[in-house]
């Protein structure tokens, strides 16, 4: 009798180590979206309404993936939603781009899109966009048409 409660013991302890050490390796797989890498350069825009962008969420331009999201939070003093950029160095973004929220569909998440303008000045890391769209409210339009 025992014995056999030894090995249940051992089970059960083998089961929780297993369960730990997969949320640690979830943790620290998660984490690397918090943090540029050393070959990403890092923008600043705002956005009135940035609803489903969240850290990690993609940025693309012309439907390439460039870059993702590091950061969201609210400007305290405008209202605005400051999201940090971290997008592939080798990337020349022009300075009159812009940084739009949109969707890959009715359902798909959202992911912020890069419009390049037509300037000869890039931005630098650390920079701005000047020109932003935040997402669309798929509700409120609806709402808009139906008359409700």
């Amino acid at each position: 009798m025992l014995i056999k409660g030894q090995i249940f013991e051992t089970i059960v302890g083998a089961f929780i180590l297993i369960i730990a050490g997969w949320f640690i390796f979830s943790v620290v797989s998660k984490s690397e979206n918090i943090f540029p890498n050393e070959d990403e350069a890092t923008y600043t825009a705002s956005f009135f309404d940035a609803s489903g962008i969240r850290v990690g969420s993609e940025i693309k331009l012309a439907g390439v993936n460039i870059g993702r999201v590091i950061d969201v939070s609210l400007n305290a003093d405008t209202y605005s939603a400051e999201v940090i950029l971290a997008i592939n160095s080798n990337i020349r973004v022009p300075d009159d781009s812009e940084a739009i929220i949109t969707s890959e569909g009715l359902l798909g998440s959202n992911f912020v899109s890069i419009t390049p303008g037509g300037s000869n000045q890039f931005l630098q890391p650390n920079e701005k966009f000047v020109y932003t769209q935040g997402a669309i409210n798929l509700n409120n339009l609806l709402q808009k048409f139906t008359g409700i």
